[in-house]
């Protein structure tokens, strides 16, 4: 899916042997990128490095014309790269703890008023994202883990959207959820795109990628 000519994210001549060489794309605003390969072939390194997890051995990683450090999740973040892993069990998610923590931990400077964070702040943000994706909980205080897959990674998706990203890199996006949520997923990349966001999208179901 193309958006714009303008270009968000720019990568050139990644590399790091055993994992990906010389890979080398741009994406533009409001594009929607699809990456495929088999188990092995390396697609999972690479979402990390774009995201600062995995050190490449060489290349470049621009975002809006600025060279990212790489190897540096932070400076990534900073860069308004937004990452969602495969494995939200282990990776994306404090399992834990409440829903409404697992979405305001990227934004709590935004709501910190004189040392405190402002809970009622935090909250309503949280609740509203929440809203927008359609996730279907008892309570915004609930733990996580007690929701279902699909509406798991709509959390884990509304944690970065909070964020504001430029740029997210979403790695096997549909992965463990039902088929409605599948596509509810789906429909949320499209209105990524239509905001202006570019949006890498990682997985090994080509027809889903064609989709």
């Amino acid at each position: 899916f193309t958006g714009s000519d303008e270009t968000l994210l720019e990568v050139r001549d990644l590399d790091k042997p055993g994992s990906f060489r010389n890979v080398s794309f741009a994406l533009r605003k409001g594009e929607v990128l699809g990456i495929t390969g088999l188990l092995g072939s390396g697609r999972t390194s690479l979402a990390k490095a774009l995201f600062g997890l995995v050190e490449p051995d060489s290349g470049t990683i621009t975002v809006s014309g600025k060279t990212v450090p790489l190897g540096d999740p932070i400076a990534a973040a900073e860069a308004r790269i937004g990452y969602v892993p495969e494995d939200r069990l282990t990776e994306g998610l404090f399992l834990t703890q409440s829903i409404m923590r697992n979405v305001a931990v990227g934004r709590l400077n935004a709501h910190e008023q004189r040392g405190f964070l402002d809970l009622r702040s935090l909250v309503a943000e949280a609740d509203d994202w929440l809203t927008r994706l359609k996730v279907k909980t008892p309570s915004i205080m609930a733990p996580v883990q007690s929701l279902s897959g699909g509406n798991q990674q709509r959390v884990a998706l509304a944690r970065w959207l909070a964020r504001a990203p430029q740029v997210l890199i979403l790695n096997g996006p549909s992965v463990g959820v039902d088929v409605g949520s599948k596509a509810d997923i789906h429909d949320i990349i499209q209105e990524l795109g239509a905001q202006g966001i570019g949006v890498i999208v990682i997985s090994d179901d080509l027809p889903e990628l064609l989709a």
